[in-house]
């Protein structure tokens, strides 16, 4: 399961080299209304089989978030002969700005359906995620702190063809939570991205209906060490406008112990101006 490529990278389960005990990746996206999102992780493999991973990042605006907003993640990973399950626990400490918080977790199975001699496969993954959000609702000018439940169901697919192209198609959909809509709920903190794949490098706080994304990517190797890949998503927000992102992006070998991303991501709602955001993802293996 060492090709898991596009899937894997969706889903920040990155399979590192044979002889790697740990690594480290911090992943910096910049971009419209001030956006700054910094992500610092740290991955521990403790046998073949079996890896952890520790989380801190945040993000800040000038459109609602002026203050950082910071998250925790506790990323655990298990590879198979044939599939790769993770559980990724996550929390939102209540923030003194916002005064909203949130935690929750997501499971994930990646499993092969199939291996060609011309180094093409077929994986399907599924997910399921849940979180639980504190947060100001405002209803006819009446503040009132709420606590709501959400849910997410996610499947992709992703097709490998010569080991050179590659395929991926996801389509999530979102639970209704009782109590909140995006026309009520008062500066939520929650990156929805935690619950599926959103095809986004900036963080969507309002509340979804449902996503779909499709991406392609092409291996330069053996002449060059790197990816290039570019994906679309469509967003379906509840009681708000439908959103389209666009993601274009190179992926580099800088040696055989780190690899260094650039990405630009181009979205738009319904109605609105586009927004650019921008990112640059080093991981480094020791």
């Amino acid at each position: 399961m060492k090709r898991l490529l596009l899937a894997a990278a969706l889903a920040a389960l990155i399979v590192p080299p044979a002889p790697a005990a740990w690594w480290a990746e911090n992943d910096y996206i910049s971009g419209s209304n001030g956006l700054k999102k910094d992500s610092l992780s740290v991955f521990r493999k403790h046998s073949p089989a079996f890896t952890s991973g520790l989380n801190v990042s945040f993000y800040k605006d000038s459109a609602g978030y002026g203050d950082r907003v910071y998250s925790f993640r506790l990323p655990l990973m298990y590879s198979g002969p044939s599939y790769y399950i993770s559980l990724k626990p996550f929390l939102y400490p209540v923030s003194p700005n916002t005064r909203s918080g949130a935690s929750g977790g997501k499971l994930y199975l990646l499993t092969s359906l199939g291996e060609t001699r011309d180094e093409g496969y077929t994986h399907l993954a599924v997910s399921g995620a849940w979180a639980r959000q504190k947060a100001f609702t405002n209803k006819a000018g009446v503040l009132e702190r709420k606590n709501f439940s959400q849910a997410a169901f996610e499947v992709q697919a992703e097709k490998s063809f010569f080991g050179q192209f590659f395929f991926q198609a996801s389509a999530a959909g979102f639970t209704k939570p009782a109590g909140a809509s995006n026309a009520t709920v008062q500066r939520p903190v929650l990156d929805q991205a935690e619950l599926a794949y959103l095809g986004t490098l900036r963080p969507l706080t309002a509340i979804p209906e449902w996503a779909l994304t499709a991406q392609l990517a092409r291996s330069m190797k053996p002449e060059y060490d790197s990816h290039l890949y570019a994906g679309y998503s469509k967003i379906s927000f509840r009681q708000a406008d439908r959103a389209n992102s666009v993601i274009a992006g190179i992926k580099l070998g800088l040696n055989e112990k780190s690899s260094l991303d650039f990405a630009y991501n181009a979205y738009k709602q319904e109605h609105s101006t586009w927004k650019n955001y921008y990112r640059i993802f080093l991981q480094i293996f020791f």
